[in-house]
């Protein structure tokens, strides 16, 4: 059998059980969904999953890798820049955010809380804001980044704990509307 054909069905086991993952962690929470229910839900059997992950945590990590890839991917495929790049990029993080907002908050947070994943996935958006800050704020750009993660955090953390139902058009414009108060309103 060809190499290529078995990492094919591996890489395709493991989309499977992530995606499976990602819908039953949002369905019924983090805390209430078994390696054995994954599997039912992906349609292999349990051994598999382990192959791929043998914990939870390995398995909370992979997919905010995932979720840090499927940007890089987007930027990527679009053609922008500056300011527009940086709303671009958080648009997309918080559609995928309303999509899945009680997992994508539970691996923020557990992300937060462990200091960042093994390849320093969050350093990713760090760069790209610092690269794409328009001239007058690079002097201060680590200022600037943190203060649109922060905005990105805050506007997520404000959602959950009003018990806000997710819209993402909803979110984007108000993300929208804290960047101009980060960035004084001037013109980018």
């Amino acid at each position: 059998m060809d190499k290529r054909t078995i990492t094919g069905k591996k890489a395709k086991s493991r989309m499977k059980i992530m995606h499976a993952a990602k819908y039953l962690c949002e369905k019924n929470g983090i805390e209430n969904v078994t390696f054995h229910d994954i599997a039912k839900e992906a349609d292999v059997c349990r051994t598999t999953v382990f192959n791929h992950f043998s914990t939870t945590d390995q398995l909370m990590i992979a997919l905010f890798c995932q979720e840090i890839e499927d940007i890089d991917q987007y930027c990527s495929e679009i053609n922008c820049s500056g300011m527009a790049m940086i709303e671009a990029v958080f648009d997309k993080l918080i559609e995928d955010t309303a999509y899945y907002p009680v997992l994508t908050y539970k691996i923020a947070s557990s992300t937060i809380l462990r200091g960042g994943v093994e390849d320093n996935s969050l350093i990713y958006i760090e760069k790209m804001i610092a690269e794409n800050l328009p001239a007058p704020y690079r002097q201060q750009a680590a200022l600037y980044t943190v203060a649109t993660m922060g905005a990105y955090y805050g506007l997520v953390n404000h959602y959950h704990s009003l018990n806000k139902t997710f819209d993402a058009d909803q979110m984007k414009e108000e993300f929208h509307q804290l960047l101009e108060l980060i960035f004084g309103g001037r013109e980018q």
